[in-house]
């Protein structure tokens, strides 16, 4: 009888500590519903970004399936100038997502710089004035011509927020930013369409 009784509490010991680790995954009744919903944790979610171009504006959807998004984010962005090519367009993938990130300028992007009187160096630091990475930058798998990565990051002015405005990066609001930044992860699609 004493084996029983150990393999007993040892087989209820056992239930209840994978019911309390396992307690994410199981049902929860919503309020007023009447219905069952799995649970899921932050980390477990789908993401799927689209960008539009021409309507400077950045939608986050959740993805329950590649046939059921549901727009959950709308954030105003800033994109290309008018009649940039090529400018990044089509599906892609998020490939980096880095915060207080130094800014590489291109050897392009010093020229520019210099012809407006401003002597950038080859590498700025986070929190600088001249950094127009922001506090994030999100780098995507769409590429340049010449190689260079876009990346959907903060900004340095927010003025620029909204517009026409960028090489072919997307600029964002600094805080609703670090919100996406903080949400997605690496892999997670994004389409940019004109």
């Amino acid at each position: 009888m004493k084996y029983s009784w150990r393999v007993a509490v040892a087989l209820v010991s056992c239930l209840l500590s994978s019911s309390v680790l396992n307690a994410e995954s199981l049902p929860v009744e919503q309020p007023g519903t009447g219905s069952l919903e799995a649970t899921v944790s932050e980390s477990e979610r789908s993401y799927y970004v689209e960008i539009s171009i021409s309507r400077n504006i950045l939608t986050l959807y959740e993805s329950k399936s590649k046939a059921e998004r549901i727009p959950i984010s709308q954030y105003t962005v800033g994109t290309a100038v008018k009649g940039l090519k090529p400018y990044p367009i089509g599906l892609g993938t998020v490939t980096g997502i880095f915060y207080n990130p130094w800014w590489y300028p291109t050897p392009y992007s010093r020229q520019v710089f210099r012809k407006r009187g401003i002597e950038l160096p080859k590498a700025v630091p986070p929190g600088d004035h001249l950094n127009y990475m922001g506090p994030f930058k999100i780098a995507l798998s769409h590429r340049t011509s010449k190689g260079t990565v876009y990346r959907i990051h903060g900004n340095n002015n927010p003025k620029r927020v909204g517009h026409r405005v960028t090489g072919g990066c997307f600029v964002m609001n600094n805080a609703e930013g670090l919100e996406l930044a903080h949400k997605i992860r690496i892999g997670t699609e994004v389409n940019i369409v004109p």
